[in-house]
């Protein structure tokens, strides 16, 4: 028997609950009517409005760390261990030490190389050079995940939603790798376009070699962005791909021979170098474990998607994804003095799970229940609200505190006055800042991440450190003044104090 609405007896679609049909006609008329400045469908008209919303939330969190950028400060210690290695590449230096010295250098060479050339080509130093190439590196990693989410669920729009919450949660919650001088997400960046092309060729049935030859070029940049490789490689022997033996032979090959070439250029130094002494324990692992809390809402968004359409290649690429990326991040968090960097992988899959989940909103259970606009309404508003409940609002408090402006002023007019203390101190100097040796001119002679696990490892003591830095005639320069990017941030601080 047909209905009016054509539909048959007994298979009536159930009327929304209340709730829905007052969200339908309240916010839903909203959308239509009050933002569209033209005429335009519902669905459009959402969709301008996910896209000023998560891009607005991403433009608000990248202002505070490129503006930071602009001052002689040290965001983290990486950012003068980097540059001290980029001029050494410029000036011709070697870029391996002894390993029985106090300095070493356990990452591959190419970023030292390409910071040091992009500060040559736009004339900058290359502390500036390695801060501008990161935010670069992360608009790249935005459009990678737009392409990617195209690719694997077939919907452009929805892969940039995934990239503009990247771009967010980046920029909020990894500020110390986010504008500063440091090669992860440079890295990760080349290896996010492997991904892109791997997906592509694999799709048009062609051989992903070419992609996985540029993952291991990636893996010459920074070393730890392993979740992507891994995926590719395994998805390449689990689906049974035509190319999967030749794919990891030559791209294993390529990886060996870049290692020898290493080993000739460098010389005997280079393995012990990047076999670094480190202490690995649970205490690390457990530190940073609760970290993870910024991004488990978007990981519980993917999965429940994710688990509605496990059928489905595009879920079960992500599964595979998000698997890898979280044991790296696990794996890494065992070694001491390991940071959030270690989790790029796994945000990175993340973002690709949310572009996905997006696009395939229509397919979950509850999407039956409260309709796809509605389940997509409420992804977004969670989303936006787990980046802004915070008390830690730095971009805020570029616009309404003139202390907190003023804060990285006065920590480069210290960095300076400090650099001009050591400037003439005779023979080799040791900072707990190292940039200001390194604005000073003093050599990197001291390296305390080194020298630290070397302790704690038991391969050195105290005495026998004392005795190797008296034998190098280094001096340890005691610092007065604070010389380290660390403006207090809190929102309800300044509330509460603005009196």
């Amino acid at each position: 028997m047909q209905l009016e609405d054509g539909t048959s007896a007994g298979l009536r679609k159930p009327s929304p609950p209340l709730l829905c049909r007052f969200y339908d006609r309240a916010v839903g008329a909203f959308l239509v009517d009050v933002i569209a400045t033209r005429p335009l469908s519902r669905t459009d008209t959402r969709s301008l409005v996910y896209v000023a919303a998560l891009g607005a939330a991403a433009v608000y969190f990248l202002i505070f760390p490129i503006w930071r950028g602009q001052f002689l400060v040290e965001i983290w210690p990486t950012e003068s261990w980097n540059a001290y290695w980029q001029d050494a590449v410029s000036r011709g230096l070697p870029l391996y030490p002894d390993p029985t010295s106090l300095v070493g250098n356990n990452y591959p060479p190419l970023s030292f190389y390409g910071v040091a050339l992009f500060g040559k080509l736009f004339a900058m130093g290359n502390l500036q050079a390695g801060r501008a190439l990161s935010i670069v590196a992360l608009v790249l990693l935005a459009i990678e995940i737009t392409g990617i989410v195209k690719i694997l669920a077939g919907s452009t729009f929805y892969g940039a939603l995934g990239g503009l919450w990247y771009l967010a949660i980046m920029a909020r919650n990894s500020t110390i790798y986010v504008g500063a001088d440091d090669p992860q997400l440079a890295g990760l960046a080349i290896m996010g376009a492997g991904l892109w092309w791997f997906l592509d060729r694999v799709a048009a049935e062609r051989d992903p070699t070419p992609a996985l030859l540029l993952m291991v070029v990636a893996g010459f940049w920074k070393h730890n962005n392993i979740a992507i490789p891994l995926t590719c490689i395994s998805w390449l022997l689990i689906t049974r791909n035509r190319f999967a033996v030749r794919g990891v032979m030559i791209s294993g090959a390529a990886a060996l021979a870049g290692l020898g070439l290493c080993i000739t250029i460098y010389g005997p130094n280079f393995l012990p170098n990047m076999l670094a002494t480190r202490s690995y324990g649970m205490g690390t692992l457990l530190a940073n474990i609760g970290h993870l809390q910024w991004i488990a809402l978007a990981l519980f968004i993917w999965l429940f998607w994710a688990l509605s359409s496990r059928r489905t290649a595009a879920a079960r690429f992500t599964m595979l994804h998000v698997g890898f990326g979280l044991f790296a991040c696990l794996l890494q968090w065992l070694g001491h003095g390991v940071s959030g960097n270690a989790e790029f992988d796994l945000i990175l899959a993340a973002a690709i799970g949310i572009g996905a989940a997006f696009a395939g909103a229509s397919d979950t259970l509850l999407s039956h229940r409260v309709g796809p606009d509605r389940l997509r309404d409420i992804m977004v508003a969670a989303l936006l609200l787990r980046l802004l409940a915070s008390d830690r609002q730095e971009t805020a408090l570029l616009f309404l505190s003139d202390d907190f402006r003023a804060s990285l002023r006065g920590t480069e007019t210290n960095l300076r006055f400090e650099a001009s203390k050591v400037a003439i101190m005779p023979g080799n100097v040791e900072c707990k800042t190292k940039l200001i040796c390194r604005q000073a001119g003093k050599p990197f002679v001291v390296d305390e991440f080194k020298v630290e696990e070397m302790l704690l490892t038991g391969k050195a003591t105290p005495q026998s450190i004392a005795e190797k830095m008296a034998a190098a005639g280094i001096t340890t320069f005691n610092e007065t003044l604070p010389a380290t990017a660390q403006p207090k941030a809190s929102l309800i601080y300044w509330l509460k104090n603005r009196h």
